[in-house]
């Protein structure tokens, strides 16, 4: 315990409390987490009560979405919660400059509105304010009210502030997690699906992708895994492995080429094009290449 009081190390272990409970979620409803982050911190910094608003950017206003203590009826109601305006009450004149605040006495504050700031109709005392930011995007904010034995503090902002931005971290990855994942099945359902063979390298030349028309013209064997040299998983047909090989390693590509491809004494015209895979930031991830079978009367 410092000298003022202030318990650092309790600050320090309810912070990693909620930053664990946010590794462990796979809560879908964003709504669901802000309200755990509610429930979370009014334990950790002995409030009466805490609420979580959703921004609405058509118009710039708050809806009340959830309300700790005395259950508010309209928080829950399916049009929503009580709407609070840019600059109205505590919060909104949080949200207005997206700067979080502490109030030692909100009933005396000139920007206090009870409706707005004390939602469970408590007389609010001292008062907490956390507008959520997603980087630059407003996206709510999150208020307590009335800590028990004295007023709120700068540590308890500074926690408060610091579990609100593990969340809103934590959402947007669990976001764009969904969204990766969502993209990676209807990619695959589309490579799963192409009539023509796909095979996918990665900058170290293992092979990370071949779909089943791949495998099928060029007969590789159910048992060769992913993750192998190319080379090796590609033993039966080293032309194929070398295209890849060859266009990873001179980041050139090419569009409608011609192979012969002899295998078990079957002789095959493939044709071809050749990839470089890139991330949106230009990075090289791989190399990939798209073929058939065009000889006359081939696989279709």
């Amino acid at each position: 315990m410092t000298p003022c009081g202030i318990d650092h190390a309790a600050s320090l272990r309810a912070l990693y409390a909620i930053i664990d409970l946010l590794a462990q979620t796979k809560e879908v409803d964003e709504e669901k987490v802000w309200e755990r982050i509610v429930q979370k911190l009014a334990l950790a910094l002995n409030a009466e009560s805490g609420a979580y608003y959703a921004f609405h950017p058509s118009d710039g206003s708050l809806v009340l979405r959830y309300v700790l203590g005395e259950p508010s009826a309209a928080a829950k109601s399916p049009g929503g919660g009580l709407r609070i305006e840019s600059g109205k009450g505590l919060v909104g004149w949080s949200i207005l400059y997206k700067e979080p605040l502490v109030v030692q006495d909100a009933a005396a504050d000139s920007r206090f509105v009870a409706a707005a700031d004390s939602p469970a109709g408590l007389a609010a005392k001292s008062a907490l304010v956390v507008p959520l930011m997603d980087r630059l995007d407003l996206k709510g904010a999150v208020a307590l009210v009335n800590k028990r034995g004295g007023g709120f503090g700068e540590e308890d902002l500074a926690l408060a502030r610091a579990a609100c931005q593990a969340a809103a971290t934590a959402v947007r990855a669990h976001k764009l997690e969904l969204m990766m994942d969502k993209v990676a099945m209807r990619n695959a359902s589309v490579l799963e699906n192409l009539t023509g063979g796909f095979i996918a390298v990665d900058t170290h030349g293992r092979m990370i992708l071949a779909n089943p028309a791949a495998r099928r013209i060029l007969s590789i064997a159910p048992e060769i895994a992913l993750n192998a040299p190319v080379s090796e998983a590609l033993w039966n047909a080293p032309q194929i492995a070398n295209i890849l090989l060859d266009a990873l390693a001179t980041r050139k590509t090419a569009r409608r080429q011609e192979i012969s491809w002899t295998f078990r004494g079957q002789t095959k015209l493939i044709g071809y094009s050749t990839i470089i895979i890139q991330d949106p930031q230009g990075q090289v991830g791989g190399a990939g290449i798209n073929f058939q079978d065009i000889t006359k009367g081939g696989t279709p």
